[in-house]
């Protein structure tokens, strides 16, 4: 049931990841979140790394028969310059994905634990439009 979506669905996943790895090839790139054995790495070195994950579904605007997923990636830096730029590189990998397009994007600072380094943090917010093979 419904495997055209889901292949669609996978192929979108793919090219975006595929974009952002090509774009930004320095910068690691992690699903959902941060693997434990990969944290301990951003204790003593800065962070510069991007984690994204596939969110919740909603019923697509003007149609029976699709919905929009949110996608949100999370963009986590320190000592850099090129914060702003750098989220707006993003954005332009991110949307010329096929089906993705732009919906928020909020800028945090946090402090690193007990430590006096700050990160930047960008939740970036997107979302794909999923079209079903029935009806809702």
């Amino acid at each position: 049931m419904n495997d055209k979506t889901k292949a669609y669905m996978m192929k979108v996943k793919k090219e975006l990841v595929e974009a952002l790895e090509k774009a930004f090839p320095n910068l690691p790139i992690y699903e959902d979140e941060v693997p434990d054995d990969e944290t301990q790495k951003y204790d003593h070195n800065p962070y510069h790394l991007l984690v994204y994950s596939m969110g919740d579904f909603t019923k697509g605007e003007n149609t029976s028969n699709s919905l929009t997923q949110s996608i949100t990636i999370i963009y986590y830096s320190e000592n850099r310059d090129d914060f702003d730029e750098t989220i707006i590189d993003i954005l332009g990998v991110a949307v010329n994905v096929k089906s993705i397009t732009f919906s928020d994007c909020t800028k945090a600072r946090a402090r690193h634990a007990d430590t006096n380094r700050f990160v930047d943090i960008a939740n970036i917010e997107l979302n794909r439009v999923v079209k079903l093979e029935y009806q809702i």
